[in-house]
């Protein structure tokens, strides 16, 4: 899966911002605001990956358990993927 280039990742003010570019400013309401491990996760998103190893690399950056990082990581990619903001 990897990301769609309709968003980018911005962080002002010490947040880190999703902001949508071209046709997408139409689609959304705004902007998103990202916690830290969401915003670790969009920017692995740049390149294609997979979930496993999506949940292996937020589980080892933030010394989780990868049980944990697995559910925790599989509901936000549903919820990217719901939202249209990464291709599978």
């Amino acid at each position: 899966m990897k990301r769609k280039d309709d968003l980018m990742l911005q962080k002002v003010g010490g947040q880190a911002l999703l902001i949508p570019l071209g046709a997408k400013v139409l689609d959304m309401n705004g902007m998103v605001v990202l916690n830290t491990t969401a915003s670790f996760i969009w920017e692995l998103l740049a390149e294609d990956c997979s979930i496993e190893e999506l949940v292996r690399a937020v589980a080892d950056r933030f010394e989780v358990d990868a049980d944990l990082a697995g559910a925790d990581v599989r509901t936000f990619v549903d919820d990217l993927y719901r939202q249209g903001w990464i291709e599978i």
